[in-house]
């Protein structure tokens, strides 16, 4: 029977996987793909720890609103704890580490290493034992880890180095966003995504607005350009609110390794773009690293995973 105020999610099964499934993957990728390019034009003018807490406040005050018109319930109190570690994963980390990361490094870095998402949930999928790593899939993962060991140019390893901080954390987003997917997939087809996506940034928020409050304290709004400002909207509602109600959506009737495989289409439309729009020059070096570790994602991901029912 049917709770009072829940949202309705439908009973998923291999025929789940309709085209609205995927046109959410799609949607969801494509905001996505749009946040290095947007975030390079807002941090002209806005400092990293500010963006995050900005991004992250409004998307959850948003996020709240579309709750209330969706008639979502209110989590259980068994169910906040959680929900807590899903936002510090999905939402503080993986915020926080990709302002800074993308602050630091190229816009199209920032594309190519986000591609690592689905290495790295294969990776906690192997480790938790909720997939079995086939040869196939360990070959997968061979080729994206050469990837990026090309990429953060190893031969030249220099902690000093600013692009390679910023690869690293990148890197650090990557892996805590691969947690959020597979862990917050249960409780998603529980509650339904305007529930636990509006709890997710609600919780999330918190900790980002504690780290950032030095750097708030110090920022003048009236500093900023309208690009600036414009910039900062998109990446709120085109890149934050509308993402994670698609992908949670979706990720709530397919399985975590086939939303993660979306992630695939992030790097190819913002390194895109950021030739396009940020003028940013596509290096051989960049360009091997990214054969790679599109080589390895591909391999991994191609049917060599033993696929577990939706949630």
């Amino acid at each position: 029977m049917r709770r009072e105020g829940a949202e309705s999610v439908p009973a998923a099964g291999p025929e789940g996987e309709t085209w609205a499934v995927h046109a959410a993957l799609l949607g969801a990728q494509t905001g996505f793909a749009l946040f290095p390019i947007l975030g390079k034009l807002a941090l002209t003018a806005i400092a990293p720890l500010v963006l995050a807490a900005i991004r992250a406040t409004a998307a959850a005050l948003m996020l709240e609103g579309v709750r209330r018109a969706a008639h979502g319930r209110e989590l259980e109190r068994r169910d906040r704890p959680a929900v807590l570690l899903y936002a510090l994963l999905g939402v503080s980390l993986n915020q926080v580490l990709f302002i800074l990361g993308l602050s630091m490094t190229t816009a199209i870095n920032t594309a190519i290493l986000t591609a690592t998402i689905p290495v790295f949930t294969l990776a906690a999928a192997v480790l938790l034992g909720r997939e079995t790593l086939r040869p196939r899939a360990a070959a997968g993962v061979a080729l994206a880890s050469a990837g990026i060991l090309i990429l953060l140019d190893v031969g030249r390893f220099d902690f000093g180095s600013r692009y390679l901080r910023g690869n690293l954390l990148i890197l650090a987003n990557s892996l805590s966003y691969s947690f959020y997917l597979l862990l917050s997939r249960p409780i998603l087809a529980r509650y339904g995504p305007s529930t636990i996506v509006s709890r997710i940034f609600l919780y999330g928020s918190g900790p980002i607005l504690l780290f950032a409050a030095p750097s708030l304290f110090r920022f003048t709004p009236a500093a900023v350009s309208a690009r600036a400002w414009w910039a900062l909207a998109g990446i709120v509602v085109v890149c934050s609110v509308l993402p994670y109600i698609w992908n949670s959506w979706a990720l709530a009737r397919t399985s975590a390794s086939r939303v993660a495989f979306y992630v695939f289409l992030q790097p190819i439309i913002a390194s895109a773009l950021a030739v396009l729009a940020l003028g940013e020059p596509l290096e051989r070096r960049t360009v091997v690293s990214a054969a790679l570790i599109f080589a390895g994602v591909a391999v991994s991901a191609g049917g060599s995973l033993r696929r577990r029912a939706p949630a």
